[in-house]
């Protein structure tokens, strides 16, 4: 089984998995986690349905050997899983991945919490970023507590040397903070991504109307400052421009007016063990069941072989053409 033949229906090569290493969260984002559908009487994953460490180290082990390059480690809230910093640590070493990062909310990160995943080898921390008002914490992060972000971003830039940002803008919501967020975060050596708001999952009322296209904000933020193209590579799902002036970069994720399906080489890996080839699926694959009844790695191989090279999903590339009646996994889920 040749890397090079290694590929999907649309010929779409396997070289990143996303993973969920928790289902629960202590946000409640109306884009995500919505307070009303995630309260008290929600069921999350039950601990002995939920992948061990053990578990993710070896899959990862398995498909590094056709094409597994880069990790990104989420949930939920990917720090309410204990010591994920061993799992950092052994991703790098054990299974041999070039590239382990992780997506936070960043209200979990303290000093001591930042070294300790820099020395476990995690390359890089990107920080879910959607208001720096507090006035409008709570509508949309559904929390009355907020960490001193101002602590958190000089931690990251002081141990990962690039604070990463990423900001779901959503019309009436936050979008007048835009150019609030490029003139703090740029003051630092940066990356920050705005994301088109998204129709994942069917708990988050998404309305195309509260879209704000990718190119009306770089129209925006070019007006202040002076934009230039930064090529990226060819299966990056932000397109990126570097800032005049400033060690920093935008980035816009535009998923619904400019869909990047084409390109996307990666997989989802689900907190209780099911495989899913796109993020707006309405099943996984239960990968979990042959780690834990096959004795072979050449079974679990072929497993995953067979999902990928039949994967076909382009979702945001015919989701105004054709009507998709069956249900989308809930962000939260999968790990966006």
């Amino acid at each position: 089984m040749n890397k090079k033949t290694f590929s999907d229906m649309l010929s779409r090569k396997f070289e990143y998995l996303r993973i969920s290493v928790t289902d629960r969260c202590n946000y409640r984002c109306s884009y995500c986690m919505p307070s009303e559908v995630f309260n008290n009487n929600y069921s999350y994953i039950a601990q002995n349905k939920i992948l061990s460490y053990e578990e993710i180290i070896h899959l990862c082990s398995i498909l590094k050997k056709i094409g597994l390059t880069k990790i990104r480690i989420t949930g939920g809230e990917p720090l309410l899983r204990k010591n994920i910093d061993k799992l950092i640590h052994k991703l790098k070493t054990e299974s041999g991945i070039n590239n382990v990062s992780m997506t936070t909310n960043g209200s979990l990160l303290t000093d001591t919490k930042l070294k300790q995943l820099k020395s476990s080898g995690l390359d890089s921390i990107t920080l879910s970023l959607d208001t720096l008002d507090p006035k409008k914490i709570t509508k949309i992060n559904g929390t009355k507590k907020y960490f001193d972000l101002d602590t958190v971003l000089t931690g990251i830039e002081k141990y990962f040397t690039t604070v990463k940002t990423n900001t779901v803008v959503i019309k009436n919501i936050n979008d007048d903070e835009v150019l609030d967020i490029v003139n703090k975060i740029s003051a630092l050596r940066s990356e920050i991504r705005f994301i088109e708001y998204m129709d994942v999952g069917e708990s988050n009322n998404w309305d195309f109307s509260k879209i704000i296209p990718s190119q009306e904000l770089y129209e925006l933020i070019n007006s202040k400052y002076e934009l230039s193209v930064i090529n990226t590579d060819k299966s990056s799902t932000s397109k990126k421009w570097a800032l005049k002036n400033t060690d920093s970069s935008v980035g816009f994720i535009s998923s619904i007016t400019e869909p990047f399906c084409n390109d996307c080489n990666r997989a989802r890996l689900s907190v209780d063990g099911k495989i899913y080839t796109c993020l707006f699926a309405s099943e996984g694959h239960d990968i979990k069941k042959i780690i834990r009844t096959s004795r072979s790695d050449q079974d679990i191989l072929d497993y995953f072989y067979n999902l990928w090279s039949k994967r076909s999903d382009r979702y945001s590339e015919v989701r105004f053409m054709q009507k998709k009646d069956s249900p989308k996994v809930e962000m939260s889920y999968i790990g966006g």
